[in-house]
This record gives C-alpha cells, sequence and structure tokens, in this order.
C-alpha cells in the first residue's frame, strides 16, 4: 500500500497508555506514549481525554494526515485471557476508546493485530522494527528487552505496517 497522505498517525489504543508514532513520509518523526488526564478516574473521562490529545496532535498536520489504528479482536485460542478481559471489562472499555478514536475522521484505518503483525510476538515485531529504524531505541535486541513503552512499538508497528504494507 502506498501511503495517499504526507503524515501517517498512528495509535495503538490503551485506555492508559495509548501508543502514538508519527511519520513523515516513511520517516518516523515522533513516538510517545498519550496518558490520560491523572484528574480523571471513569473510563469515560479517560476516552475522552486521550480523544482531546489525539485531535489536538492531529491538527497540526492540516488535511495532510492518515489516522491508522488497531481494534481489538477476540481472542478465541486462549479462554483464560478471554475470561479475564472480560471480567474486568477491558475489552469493553479499549472497545469504546476505539470506536472513538474510529469516528474521529471519515477515513480513519482500523487494522486487527493479526491483521498488521499475524501471529508475530511483540519482541519479534519489535525486534524487526528495531532493524528497521536502527536510530529509534525501541528493542535491545542483545537483553531481548524493549526500551520503550511496547505500546508505543506497536504504534510504530501499526504505521510502518500502513506504509510499507508489511513488518
Amino acid at each position: 500500500m502506498v501511503a495517499k497522505y504526507k503524515y501517517t498517525i498512528a495509535i495503538d489504543p490503551s485506555i492508559n497508555d495509548c501508543g502514538l508514532a508519527i511519520f513523515n513520509g516513511k520517516k518516523l518523526i515522533i513516538k510517545s506514549l498519550l496518558k490520560p488526564d491523572s484528574k480523571k478516574d471513569h473510563y469515560l473521562d479517560k476516552c475522552r481525554s486521550m480523544i482531546s490529545q489525539i485531535e489536538s496532535i492531529r491538527d497540526n498536520y492540516g488535511n495532510d494526515y492518515q489516522i491508522v489504528t488497531e481494534i481489538p479482536m477476540h481472542f478465541g485460542s486462549s479462554v483464560e485471557r478471554g475470561n479475564l478481559a472480560r471480567e474486568s471489562g477491558a475489552i469493553y472499555k479499549l472497545t469504546f476508546l476505539c470506536g472513538m478514536i474510529y469516528n474521529i475522521d471519515n477515513d480513519v484505518i482500523g487494522y486487527e493485530p493479526r491483521e498488521w503483525k499475524g501471529q508475530m510476538p511483540k519482541d519479534v515485531v519489535a525486534r524487526r522494527l528495531q532493524k528497521e529504524y536502527p536510530k529509534e531505541n525501541i528493542f535491545n535486541i542483545k537483553k531481548n528487552k524493549f526500551i520503550i513503552d511496547h505500546n508505543i512499538a506497536d504504534a510504530i508497528g501499526i504505521g510502518h505496517f500502513y506504509i510499507h504494507g508489511k513488518i
């Protein structure tokens, strides 16, 4: 896929730690972690805070940007993880935030994890991204450890996938 906009704003959504990566063409120019306003405790307020931040960032790029985000999928293979997410309400809250992100603009692109990274574990994706962006401190390959927050690494991966069509 060839990006039709100058800027790609990639988001790995989370209620507490939203990964953000912004690309100018194929060049990664910003990587950051968005956190909700510390005064907000309820998930609805946290979602509004995250959306406000994303909209403010988006507004810096005029009309020459594409927002791409991860959207949740059901992990049917892990009953234990699925039950935990269901019981805690985490999936519901994440889905709500993703719906709000998806509604920011008419052409937001959403990828399920399997679409942009297949079955690759986070550390494998991070190793590949570190090789693609050697000047970025994403992953310490020798120590097999993330240097940046894994949500930021995923945002970089989502943006990279949108731009290049692969990880």
